[in-house]
């Protein structure tokens, strides 16, 4: 499935870029290894994640997943030069972290088999996003689209491998004996294939707009999003101290999404502020007379 989507997206998208009708950067070996650092970071969070799944539940694989959030926050700043969090964002992201611990302890609370590879997963999703935001700041002058290419290209060269290793190439054949590829499960899979291409290519496209915190909170937020809609529509309903954790955390990346903007604004205001006090120094420096170039006395002798 994984290789079919990038795979397909791939092709999608050079084909798009061939025709002209995106602008698709050119493939080029030295930004396809610089995409391969990317595609291996992502062949990593997609391997820990599994194994977190097999080693606990997933409530607690999700309540580390939100304590990956302080991690990627402090490599933001100290790798990507971000700007520190002020008290207002930091106390957002402690409500998310907390609303998902309390969701857990609510409802199922946590089990955990092996923790290892739990904090695995929590250090892999971390350095993910900083991963990536580093690898689009290298070549700042390329497209979301191409960046999007580039991402799924080198993962399905990857992954390649490793569908012979595990024998899924094997899988096909045998959906085909069993009379499981039908016509309307292709269909499916090729909606997927283009579903796939469109989220990948708004992962870039906000990642470019946004740091690597931001993007962190956001998947975050998806998450406890998520629970809330299944606590909804399927037959397993959280409590109701369950559901409201959740929406304190939800509260939390909201809050978050509001203290990042009002210290945006505030430091564009600085600088701001800053510029037009040294245009008035730089103006009144040349307006006043004491600071023109006075004869010499030589020349008025």
């Amino acid at each position: 499935m994984l290789l079919a989507q990038v795979g397909s997206s791939a092709i999608i998208l050079w084909a798009l870029g061939k025709s002209g009708i995106l602008k698709v950067d050119a493939f080029t070996i030295a930004t396809a290894k610089l995409f391969f650092w990317n595609a291996v970071a992502f062949m990593i969070l997609l391997f820990t994640n599994a194994k977190a799944l097999e080693s606990a539940n997933v409530e607690a694989v999700i309540v580390f997943r939100t304590l990956s959030i302080f991690v990627t926050a402090y490599g933001d700043f100290r790798l990507l030069q971000a700007q520190a969090l002020n008290t207002e964002a930091i106390i957002s992201l402690c409500m998310v972290v907390f609303g998902a611990i309390g969701y857990v302890l609510s409802d199922k609370g946590f089990i955990i088999k092996n923790m290892f590879w739990v904090f695995c997963y929590g250090c892999t999703n971390a350095a993910y996003p900083i991963v990536t935001k580093m690898v689009i700041r290298s070549n700042d002058t390329m497209t979301s689209w191409g960046r999007t290419y580039y991402n799924n290209l080198m993962t399905f060269m990857i992954f390649l491998p490793g569908m012979f290793v595990l024998g899924e190439h094997n899988t096909v054949a045998d959906l085909d004996e069993k009379g499981l590829l039908t016509v309307s499960s292709v269909t499916l899979l090729i909606m997927s294939c283009i579903w796939g291409t469109g989220i990948s290519f708004l992962g870039f496209l906000c990642l470019e707009n946004v740091s690597a915190t931001t993007f962190n909170v956001m998947g975050n937020a998806n998450k406890m999003l998520t629970l809330v809609i299944n606590s909804l529509l399927w037959s397993h309903h959280a409590s109701i101290e369950a559901n409201f954790c959740l929406a304190f955390s939800l509260v939390g990346a909201a809050c978050y999404g509001e203290a990042k903007r009002r210290q945006g604004n505030a430091e564009a205001k600085a600088r701001n502020e800053n510029a037009t006090s040294l245009n008035d120094l730089e103006a009144r420096g040349s307006s006043d007379p004491e600071a023109r170039p006075q004869p010499s006395l030589s020349s008025s002798s």
